[in-house]
């Protein structure tokens, strides 16, 4: 979880210094990046935990691209962290689950406890990531009423 975050942290300040140019430039055709560059200026920790934990965009590009953003460096940091959480911990868990079978099969519990209990977390972070989908979207649709009823 911490190299994760380190990682996006370092690709994120790349964005932000080195490639910037290049980013900006290439996003300035995408009015979607707009919108939620707006959104993230004012909602920065919030949506980049939401966006951390919704598969909207690609985990490696998108930290290039959030340095073209207007948002800070610690509010994207601990959203990122926070919002790499659940996915790490079902990694870490699919692995164990991998070893317990395979390594320690005598002293495991039988298969089907592990499986409901993967079924569960799976469960629990397919939810988790369309209920950010669906306030990411919402945020989306309120920023689009209110810039088409600006005259």
């Amino acid at each position: 979880l911490a190299s994760a975050s380190v990682a996006a942290a370092v690709s994120f300040l790349i964005g932000r210094t080195l490639l910037r140019s290049y980013v900006v430039e290439a996003l300035e055709s995408y009015p979607d990046f707009k919108k939620i560059d707006k959104a993230i200026g004012t909602e920065g920790f919030k949506l980049m935990l939401l966006l951390r934990l919704s598969p909207i965009f690609p985990f490696a590009l998108s930290n290039y691209l959030y340095g073209a953003t207007s948002v800070q460096f610690w509010p994207y940091f601990w959203g990122t962290m926070l919002g790499f959480t659940p996915g790490t911990i079902a990694y870490v868990y699919t692995g164990d689950i991998g070893k317990a079978l395979t390594i320690n099969s005598a002293t495991a519990e039988p298969w089907y406890v592990y499986a409901g209990a993967l079924a569960l977390l799976t469960g629990f972070v397919k939810i988790v990531a369309d209920v950010a989908t669906g306030i990411i979207d919402n945020l989306e649709e309120d920023d689009d009423k209110s810039s088409s009823s600006v005259p």
